[in-house]
């Protein structure tokens, strides 16, 4: 006598459907991930991708003023943000550069957002350090808009003494946020005029 072949219910199908398009959806989305990781890394010291990615923040000289140097990028394509680091060879001084290239009006205001960042501090690729002053506040004109900074005394986690400054850029009509610090070295004094100098040649955002 045979046995009857029997059959999984609907039910039981649409799960195992289910569970296989989430597995396979997870492994192409991981895949996706490490591969765009993996691009980013690659472009990150391109000097021609570098050149890419200073454009898209701001109408940078090409080339980069006598002293200046790129040393890396890195663009998040999927969030909007970029990150490029210029380093100011005579002064021994790296500037730091993160812009959200797709910014709202209803975002938080330059003041409020340069605060918030000056309660974080500056990390950087050699140190992590918090504010425990300010010294100075100010702006200064990039364009039509302008750069509001505070510069202060920083100390790291080993009780080493930094001075800093952080700044803050807006421009509505780009949809474009800019943030930029800069660090001293350890016990040494901040050479504003390295970062500011700088900024000050750009004709806008």
């Amino acid at each position: 006598m045979k046995s009857e072949k029997r059959h999984l219910p609907l039910w039981s199908k649409a799960l195992i459907l289910l569970v296989f398009f989430s597995v396979a959806g997870f492994l192409y989305a991981s895949t996706q991930t490490i591969l765009e990781f993996r691009k980013i890394g690659l472009r990150s010291t391109d000097k021609h991708y570098m050149q890419v990615c200073a454009q898209k923040i701001a109408p940078f000289p090409q080339p980069l003023p006598a002293g200046y140097e790129y040393v890396y990028d890195l663009d998040f394509d999927w969030f909007n943000v970029v990150l490029l680091v210029i380093d100011n060879v005579p002064a021994n001084q790296k500037i730091y550069c993160i812009c959200h290239l797709n910014d709202t009006a209803e975002a938080i205001g330059t003041k409020e957002l340069l605060d918030r960042f000056y309660d974080i501090g500056i990390t950087t690729d050699t140190a992590n350090c918090r504010f425990t002053d300010v010294k100075t506040k100010g702006d200064i004109a990039i364009g039509a808009d302008k750069l509001l900074y505070m510069t202060g005394m920083l100390k790291d986690q080993n009780g080493r003494i930094y001075e800093g400054v952080v700044g803050c850029i807006r421009n509505l009509e780009k949809k474009k946020t800019l943030l930029i610090w800069s660090l001293s070295q350890p016990g040494k004094r901040l050479d504003l005029d390295a970062c500011f100098n700088f900024f000050k040649s750009l004709p806008s955002l």
